[in-house]
């Protein structure tokens, strides 16, 4: 079939599943802000007569329910790029074992939202539903990086450490954003319990956490600015960050309103991709005679 083996076939499943897995985190912010968490009272059924909203369960229902009908667009993208992948030629194992790890990462993500209803929207297993989706995100980042054939970019050990740094702290930032949620007032339902930490001390954590994101993604800009690829991502991912902090700041003082929350998810689905891409761009730079280092201008400092 055209659509498994066509000649660009895979790169359009690959990048897909990337956009299907940041919207499905995207919706399930609007079920937590709508309060719509319990719209659907139980799992896997909505209520425990129906698999489907009843008139009862109103408009939170409805948005609980589709959220949950996404899991099964999202299933068929992977199981798409699944075979996608198993008829690509020449063989790319790597690529199976990852549309195969994101398959099963999202049956997993359906079991981990049952058990927050199960459990009453506990903030930290709403919290690892949140991570769960991140790690998601970055494999169909690699999975697109695959299928496109992207070439890495050669930088020195002291480069690549700092953007793997970078890297490290930009998950940090994620992890504690799940905190502060978990602290905050969105809690999914008005009768959800939180997690007991003050929103104003883990808000505080989680903005040094993002400030020393932006400082590496800055010193990471200073360092390659020979290698045009790699410093225009850095740029790139920069930008994200500055809207992310506007945003970020603007919720914060404004007391969370949905519109600016919602943007805030956007963003942090951005800033995932961004990311994940610097990651996988660097490579350690390839060791050169002393002739070719001196005629080597352009290398990564």
């Amino acid at each position: 079939m055209d659509v498994l083996t066509g000649p660009h076939s895979l790169k359009r499943w690959t990048l897909a599943s990337l956009i299907a897995n940041c919207v499905i985190v995207v919706t399930g912010a609007l079920v937590r802000l709508t309060a719509s968490g319990l719209g659907c009272s139980t799992w896997p059924q909505c209520t425990g007569s129906s698999y489907t909203p009843v008139p009862a369960s109103g408009l939170h229902g409805v948005i609980e329910f589709g959220n949950r009908l996404l899991t099964f667009v999202l299933v068929a993208i992977s199981i798409g790029t699944f075979l996608a992948a198993r008829a690509r030629r020449p063989a790319r194992p790597r690529l199976v074992w990852e549309s195969l790890a994101v398959g099963l990462g999202i049956i997993a993500q359906a079991v981990i939202g049952g058990v927050s209803v199960w459990m009453q929207l506990n903030p930290w297993v709403v919290g690892l539903h949140m991570i769960v989706s991140a790690a998601l995100i970055l494999i169909c980042v690699a999975m697109v990086h695959e299928a496109y054939e992207l070439a890495p970019v050669g930088v020195t050990p002291r480069v690549r450490a700092v953007v793997r740094t970078l890297f490290g702290f930009g998950l940090l930032v994620v992890v504690l954003g799940t905190v502060v949620t978990g602290a905050g007032p969105n809690s999914g339902d008005g009768g959800a319990q939180r997690n007991g930490f003050g929103l104003e001390e883990v808000a505080r954590l989680h903005s040094l956490s993002v400030w020393a994101t932006v400082a590496l993604t800055v010193l990471a800009i200073a360092l390659t600015r020979e290698a045009t690829r790699l410093n225009r991502v850095l740029m790139g991912l920069a930008g994200v960050e500055v809207l992310q902090g506007i945003v970020g700041y603007a919720q914060y003082f404004t007391h969370l309103p949905i519109a600016l929350v919602m943007a805030h998810m956007v963003l942090t689905t951005l800033f995932l991709v961004a990311v994940g891409h610097a990651w996988l761009l660097v490579e350690p730079q390839p060791k050169i005679s002393g002739s070719s280092a001196a005629a080597t201008k352009t290398s990564v400092r």
